[in-house]
């Protein structure tokens, strides 16, 4: 092959590659779905995708799917159950810097509008990057907002990480031109030295202040916030909150009542200078801008739109995290049979008339209850009393069932504690449970004694793992019990004795 020859194939290849590049550089960024055609039904759509350049897919700033280009076959193939009829192979019809049309194998047609800026026509001046809208001013009222905003160098405007609209900066005049829902139109530059950004539009202004990652960090680590906190419930003694400020800038609010729970979290920021804590995210209270009050290593204080909130520091209990790990599967072999049939005959507590005359001798026992705070090692407690109640000449006996966190004595509004009569069937008494095995034997020390125990693994409804220590010369009384569930809506739980009277 002569030079020529070579030259000219060399000159093909560069000319391929250089559009197949340009078809994939094309498709990434943001694009704008207003409708579906799928056959003969139309469904209308209000979405901006953003095709990230990892292959992922982004609508609403979550990761929704995944896409992938094959140049040779001119397709985009697009994994997400929210695109619809645009999920699996498509055909690029037409893919410009302003239109992105696909076919799918249906032959449906389907067109997206591209909302960011091609390769190489970004946007780079004095307000492109992240700041945080601070306050809107208008006739004198102010507003404190609070969110982080984003002057994307691609043209698109994100609030809190999220598609909002798309800008632009017209330097001779001074103006930010900003298409969004809330925040429209041209709006003039009043000031932004990098630092701080002021916007006006028809007599509102609009505060922006710079954020710096590195300094919100540092200010964060300053402020003495991190760790658990627990609000002063003044209006329901029920209702429990907690607020967890994690390094560097995350934190989580939780809620918890009786057959309640509750979380949500996001971003804080705290400013050291004006003594403010900001709070970005989905959550109830301290939404926003709070004036930090004062903190200490037992309390911190804020106002929050007029309000004050007090907030006691949840120091780590020294009660032991033991997670379970087993699962109800573990109890039935590869044919679905129960394998621990045999382990109740070896469960310390045969003998009822035995149980029933120990007991006639006891009237409460009383239990500290602890409960782990989701994302710390810190837990709430509280005491809990089980009335024990036998008639000897009858031979029965009740002992209140307080392992579902409340006694009689603290019962919620509208709720009961039901009866528990002993059930000689019931192996696990004064719990409930089918489905348990002997792990082994172990000393527990409890404030009431050191006792020898038989423990037990158990599961219960909704996922629920159950582990306890039955005290082998007390039948009737257990020394310890954890329960545990994990996922979303879990739990960690742990009962101590703590008297026997």
């Amino acid at each position: 092959m002569n030079a020529t020859k070579k030259l000219f194939l060399i000159l093909i290849l560069l000319v391929f590659t250089g559009i197949s590049n340009a078809q994939s550089t094309a498709i990434e960024g943001v694009w704008k779905l207003t409708e579906i055609h799928d056959g003969d039904q139309t469904y209308p759509m209000n979405l901006s995708v953003n095709f990230k350049d990892a292959g992922k897919i982004e609508i609403s700033g979550s990761n929704v799917g995944s896409w992938s280009l094959d140049k040779t076959e001119n397709t985009l193939t697009i994994s997400s159950d929210y695109l619809m009829a645009l999920e699996g192979e498509n055909k690029i019809e037409t893919l410009s810097n302003t239109e992105l049309k696909l076919v799918n194998t249906k032959g449906d047609i389907n067109s997206l509008t591209r909302m960011s800026l091609p390769k190489g026509a970004e946007l780079n001046n004095k307000a492109t990057g992240e700041w945080l809208l601070n306050k809107i001013e208008k006739q004198g009222a102010i507003n404190f907002i609070g969110q982080l905003v984003d002057f994307n160098k691609n043209g698109i405007f994100y609030v809190q990480e999220m598609v909002f609209g798309t800008w632009d900066y017209n330097k001779s005049n001074q103006v930010l031109n900003i298409d969004a829902e809330r925040i429209t139109g041209d709006h003039t530059i009043l000031k932004n030295d990098n630092t701080e950004l002021i916007l006006e539009k028809e007599g509102e202004k609009l505060y922006f202040k710079k954020t710096n990652k590195q300094k919100i960090q540092s200010e964060n680590k300053k402020s003495g916030l991190f760790g658990s906190w627990e609000f002063e419930e003044e209006t329901n003694a029920d209702l429990k909150r907690f607020i967890t400020f994690k390094a560097p800038d995350n934190f989580t609010v939780l809620e918890k009542g009786e057959g309640m729970e509750s979380k949500s979290g996001g971003m804080w920021i705290f400013d050291e200078k004006d003594k403010t804590l900001l709070l970005i995210g989905q959550v109830e209270n301290l939404r926003g801008l709070s004036k930090v009050i004062v903190v200490t290593k037992k309390e911190f204080s804020v106002e929050n739109n007029g309000k004050i909130y007090i907030l006691k520091k949840v120091v780590q209990d020294a009660v032991n995290i033991q997670r379970l790990s087993f699962s109800e599967e573990d109890f039935y072999d590869d044919n679905g049979d129960y394998k621990y049939y045999d382990d109740e005959q070896k469960l310390p507590w045969q003998d009822s008339y035995q149980m029933i005359a120990d007991l006639s001798k006891v009237k409460h026992l009383v239990y500290k209850f602890s409960t782990l705070i989701e994302s710390t090692k810190s837990f709430t407690t509280k005491i809990l009393t089980a009335d024990v109640i036998v008639n000897k000449e009858k031979q029965t006996l009740s002992i209140d069932n307080i392992f579902s966190g409340y006694d009689k004595y603290n019962l919620p509004d509208d709720t009961q504690l039901s009866p528990n009569e002993f059930d000689y069937y019931n192996k696990l008494y004064p719990l409930e449970g089918d489905s348990y095995r002997i792990v082994g034997k172990e000393e527990v020390i409890t404030p009431v004694g050191t006792f020898i125990c038989t423990v037990i693994e158990a599961t219960a409804s909704f996922d629920e793992k159950i582990k306890l220590w039955m005290i082998n010369d007390k039948p009737g009384i257990i020394a310890k019990i954890i329960k545990d569930r994990a996922g979303d809506l879990g739990f960690y739980k742990v009962y101590e004795l703590q008297e026997i009277n």
